[in-house]
């Protein structure tokens, strides 16, 4: 009986044991199907056969490190870091030399545009985000005409020219591939003289194509020490080339373009962890502590709770990532992140109304992320008037660094926010706040505002270069102060390379920066008086008058628009009478109304 349904059955039971086989080799994160991979000549291995998601890529502010704003009120149009981006940590991209700042930029060396095409296409470092193993440094770039990447030109390349002039229906990212030297979407004489011109200048084939890609900078530094450093050549619009650097990886560069997966909280780190340039530098609530972070101190991300992947939250459609700081210009997507998007809240999670009365108002962040920087301390001021000798600079040639004003376990500065900033872009005069600091990033909203919540959030101070005669920041140039430690050098470089002449001064500079991750178990969220002075649980921590919870007049005359005197009462009894009892709108006594609740809205004035 057995052995004649085996017999009848025999196609569906092999199919059932390839898939169980299958299946042990392959989990959620692995990609498969990249056992065909045996060469590897950078990111076009990959784009051979993921054109449309290389074409979502570059589009992508991971890609062109600049993007559509609509969530930012003072700039319209496109904008970022690759642009009109400044902040308080770094200087600019535009005076700078970018292998000072693209380490973890996801191209391959050359310099982002939005123009479609192939050289475009294939200079987007997919590995970056999909390989653990993967790491890569600057190269001697390839000759055009070296077809094959085996760096340098021969019969082979010549071949596949040949191959691809052959082809019918050439365009840019099908039949013309690489061979379209001229990239005018077709192969032709011209691309066969461009190809002859490479072939003359690599004809050694025992040396490769041996050309000069280095030079020797020197400089003499603000103590007086003249030092050189050996870098790539950057051509006039900053580009240049990466490789992969296999002396500093687990496995073979084969094997890891083989064994792509997801991206993983590893990756996604390996780049933003170091923003500013050091180990939770910047975001003070991620660090490398944050790949693999005990439960006390993030749920979220702990292998011990949620064990979530970046993207579970930051959800990705065409590779445009949920979600922005509010010192980021950029927003990917239109929607606003919250910790609804991702369909895991609701918007009353609580087993109790009077805590549920407060996610309207109050950010869960707020209660839930008592305090930041907790596994690694971060920047919170930074000093480029005492630079310090950072040996690991430029593979290890050293360089200078700003002095970085660090600290750990710090209770967040709380701010209303309404999903929308106010973020410094160049050519802006920065307006000044009551410090007499210029900020560069604010968050919008307010207690009346619709929508906002009380976000907490890290402040970090620093000191730009303002230019007297309009009022602009100057974008001074970090790497000029990489190799001199002198910052009034760096504002005179920037200054020069954006054509800008006359007078500056040193000006206090501020930015506010939303805390979003390192969410604590419940039991550790903030107890009722550490907001509320007349409760229990303090000490208080949150200026509730100066986030605009104060009578709206003098408390008689608040209270005679009603009654006359009564008894004095703690703070709660008289809350609780006028609202839960009464069920009076928060309007009969302060400046704003909270319609969400029902309440009885006021209709009588002040006058007693």
């Amino acid at each position: 009986m057995l052995i004649s349904w085996v017999k009848k059955y025999w196609c569906v039971l092999f199919i059932v044991l390839v898939l169980v086989f299958v299946s042990g080799f392959v989990n959620a994160d692995y990609v498969p199907g990249h056992v065909q991979i045996t060469y590897y000549e950078g990111p076009r291995t990959c784009i051979k056969c993921h054109e449309s998601e290389a074409m979502e890529m570059l589009d992508s502010a991971h890609y062109q490190w600049s993007g559509d704003t609509p969530h930012v009120t003072n700039i319209s149009g496109k904008a970022g870091k690759g642009d009109v981006g400044f902040n308080t940590y770094c200087g600019s991209v535009i005076t700078s030399r970018r292998l000072a700042c693209w380490s973890c930029h996801a191209g391959y060396g050359k310099t982002p545009t939005n123009e479609m095409t192939l050289g475009q296409v294939n200079n987007i470092d997919c590995l970056v985000c999909h390989s653990e193993s993967y790491k890569r440094k600057a190269v001697p770039p390839h000759m055009e005409a070296d077809l094959n990447r085996d760096r340098y030109v021969d019969m082979t390349d010549f071949s596949l020219m040949s191959m691809e002039w052959q082809n019918t229906g050439c365009d840019v990212f099908t039949g013309c591939s690489y061979a379209d030297l001229a990239g005018d979407s077709r192969i032709d004489i011209v691309d066969l003289g461009l190809f002859a011109a490479d072939w003359l200048g690599c004809t050694d084939v025992s040396a490769g194509c041996d050309y000069e890609w280095t030079e020797s900078v020197t400089y003499t530094d603000y103590l007086g020490v003249t030092r050189s450093w050996v870098l790539p050549i950057e051509k006039e619009n900053g580009d240049f080339e990466y490789g992969p650097d296999e002396d500093t990886m687990s496995v073979g560069i084969v094997e890891a373009a083989q064994g792509v997966h997801m991206p993983t909280r590893s990756t996604c780190l390996s780049c933003h962890a170091y923003a500013a340039g050091s180990d939770c530098g910047k975001r003070g609530d991620l660090g490398t502590g944050s790949i693999s972070p005990p439960y006390n101190v993030d749920v979220h991300m702990s292998p011990a709770g949620e064990d979530f992947a970046c993207q579970r939250c930051h959800e990705t459609v065409g590779h445009k990532m949920l979600g922005r700081g509010l010192d980021l210009r950029p927003s990917e997507r239109s929607e606003k992140m919250t910790c609804l998007s991702g369909g895991c809240h609701t918007s009353r999670p609580h087993e109790t109304n009077q805590l549920n009365y407060h996610t309207s108002r109050v950010a869960c962040q707020t209660c839930h992320i008592p305090k930041f920087a907790k596994l690694n301390s971060t920047e919170m001021a930074r000093d480029w008037g005492n630079p310090y000798w950072a040996q690991g600079m430029f593979g290890g040639q050293g360089g200078y660094k700003p002095e970085e004003i660090r600290e750990s376990n710090v209770m967040p500065t709380y701010k209303w926010y309404d999903g929308s900033s106010k973020v410094y872009a160049l050519g802006q005069v920065p307006a000044q706040n009551a410090a007499g600091q210029y900020e560069f990033g604010v968050p919008n909203g307010d207690v009346s505002s619709t929508g906002a919540r009380i976000y907490p959030m890290k402040e970090h101070l620093s000191e730009s270069a303002m230019h007297l005669a309009t009022g602009e920041i100057i974008p001074h140039s970090t790497s000029e102060y990489f190799f001199t430690g002198d910052f009034g050098r760096a504002v005179e470089k920037g200054m020069e390379l954006m054509g800008m002449e006359g007078d500056w001064e040193l000006v206090s500079v501020h930015t506010y920066q939303t805390i979003n991750h390192g969410v604590e178990p419940d039991d550790n969220a903030l107890a009722c008086g550490q907001c509320h002075s007349s409760l229990s649980g303090g000490p208080v921590r949150m200026d509730l008058e100066g986030l605009g919870y104060v009578l709206k007049d003098s408390r008689s005359t608040v209270c005679y628009q009603c009654h006359g005197s009564q008894e004095a009462k703690p703070f709660k009894t008289i809350h609780d009478i006028h609202v839960k009892d009464k069920k009076y709108d928060c309007s009969w006594c302060h400046g704003f109304s909270r319609p969400e609740r029902n309440l009885l809205v006021s209709q009588t004035s002040l006058e007693p």
